[in-house]
């Protein structure tokens, strides 16, 4: 097939996956500018359980407040309408921390998945609004220890709600950091980045009182001096220290883990020092000069800390009180109707190939009209000019077949089975174990791609391990096109 798009819509009980992670929603692949994207459209309540910001484990007044913040941030961007690349590549919100991190699936069914998700719910519906619109509810992972005016970070208008407020007692790794440069990579990563023409003099910041504006660095070489705010010189170093000095960017913490950017906020002094060393056989004193920048916080800090969110739970807040503190005194209330019942969402753009798999039957859809319906296994989509090239997966259209299988138990199970064997298209499988003419066990029906297929039993009869003897197991594979059954005899060793 060659068209625009297509789309991969799930049938009722199966779960689509990509890129290893597993989403409730349709999968949607278009042909983009500079390669395919990929969009999720996927019901608003299960947007929410998807989003990954903060630890699940947190006290439920810090999930709560996490909840009302998300939603908010997701009502404010769909009330302003679609832009950057949600503009470009037609979706309403991206997946990553440039919006709000977004992971699928997988994080709410983890351990402490159910606490994020009975923290949506309670607060179903609520958002924060400033003059009967949704409000900018940003937030950041630390602020340490203080919260920053929006116009002093982004250089926007004063918010009323976005004012810089204290944020004691946060527990973050990054409430305070240290990062030491020495010159010659200074120096290379101010030239790739294109700030300096000749001899570096100096870099500085100029620093503000809240609400006065943005902190400025300042970049002096002999060929003259640039000016730039400290969240830009901050994306500056985050792009080009890596990329010129992986040996030093990001630098190590304390703890000898990693920083996770090369400088975290845009909070932060810059200061410069002559350092002596201690080598004196060659009879000179070598010296070098020494940058040392110092800072606060990890992320914008405008909006809420949600470390700040986490200390003020613990110390006993609710999450109108915390939203409260942090927004302007803003409190939740019910959404107008600005919020969609399904919300597309940019997984990725600019790629060459796509393939989506899924736990069970789903229909792939193409010009508004399903082509396969109950398809299994995993479709490609590649890019193609200005369209998009999709790609069956392998033996699709014929029934399935079961060979070569095999008991390939290892002492480790016990009186446990492995088989083993092929199977030539993706199907649908289970299998029963039969002893004599007593049915032992049947599975459950398991999706199987192409190639390689297991089926693995416990031992176990009645509760106990399996008696030794012969057993009989019936292997079952079932698609669209066709089923097969096998029959494998297994002996159990005593």
């Amino acid at each position: 097939y060659l068209g625009r798009r297509v789309t991969i819509t799930p049938q009722e009980g199966t779960v689509l996956s990509w890129n290893g992670r597993r989403y409730a929603g349709d999968i949607e692949i278009k042909a983009g500018d500079g390669g395919l994207v990929v969009v999720e459209h996927v019901a608003l309540d299960d947007y929410l359980l998807g989003i990954q910001e903060v630890p699940f484990s947190w006290e439920s007044e810090a999930l709560q407040a996490q909840a009302v913040a998300a939603r908010t941030y997701l009502a404010w961007t769909l009330s302003r309408g679609r832009a950057g690349a949600g503009a470009t590549y037609g979706f309403d919100i991206c997946a990553t921390d440039q919006c709000q991190v977004y992971g699928g699936l997988g994080q709410v069914e983890g351990a402490d998945g159910p606490r994020w998700a009975a923290a949506v719910e309670a607060t179903s519906n609520e958002i924060l609004l400033y003059n009967g619109a949704p409000a900018q509810a940003l937030y950041s992972s630390t602020a340490g220890p203080r919260t920053r005016s929006v116009e002093d970070v982004f250089g926007s208008s004063a918010v009323p709600y976005l004012k810089a407020v204290a944020s004691p007692d946060e527990t973050s790794p990054y409430v305070s950091w240290t990062l030491q440069i020495p010159e010659v990579a200074m120096v290379a990563v101010l030239r790739d980045a294109d700030l300096i023409e000749g001899v570096l003099r100096d870099v500085a910041v100029t620093t503000k009182d809240d609400g006065d504006g943005a902190w400025i660095v300042s970049v002096v070489s002999s060929g003259g001096t640039e000016t730039l705010s400290t969240w830009r010189f901050r994306r500056v170093m985050n792009a080009s220290g890596p990329r010129v000095r992986s040996d030093l960017f990001p630098a190590e913490r304390p703890d000898g883990r990693l920083y996770p950017q090369t400088i975290l906020s845009p909070t932060y002094e810059i200061s410069r020092e002559w350092v002596i060393g201690n080598d004196f056989t060659t009879g000179y004193v070598p010296a070098s000069v020494l940058y040392t920048i110092e800072g606060s916080g990890w992320g914008h800090q405008v909006g809420m800390s949600q470390y700040g969110a986490q200390a003020m739970a613990s110390a006993g807040s609710a999450y109108d009180e915390i939203l409260g503190y942090y927004y302007g005194g803003l409190q939740p209330s019910a959404e107008p109707g600005v919020l969609p019942d399904i919300v597309q969402v940019g997984l990725a753009w600019g790629l060459e190939e796509v393939t989506v798999e899924a736990d069970g039957p789903y229909d792939v859809v193409a010009g508004g009209e399903i082509l396969v319906e109950g398809a299994l296994g995993g479709w490609t989509v590649a890019a193609s000019g200005s369209e998009v090239l999709l790609a069956a997966p392998e033996g699709f259209g014929f029934p399935p077949s079961l060979t070569e299988f095999q008991d390939e138990s290892h002492q480790n199970f016990g009186f446990a089975i492995q088989l083993v064997g092929h199977l030539s298209v993706a199907a649908e499988t289970r299998f029963a174990v039969f002893r004599g003419a007593e049915l032992i066990e049947v599975s459950d029906w398991v999706l199987q791609e192409a190639g390689r297929a297991t089926f693995f039993w416990g031992g176990n009869v009645d509760g106990d391990s399996a008696p030794p003897g012969e057993y009989q197991f019936v292997l079952f594979a079932t698609s669209l096109d066709g089923r097969d059954v096998q029959v494998v005899d297994v002996v159990v060793d005593p």
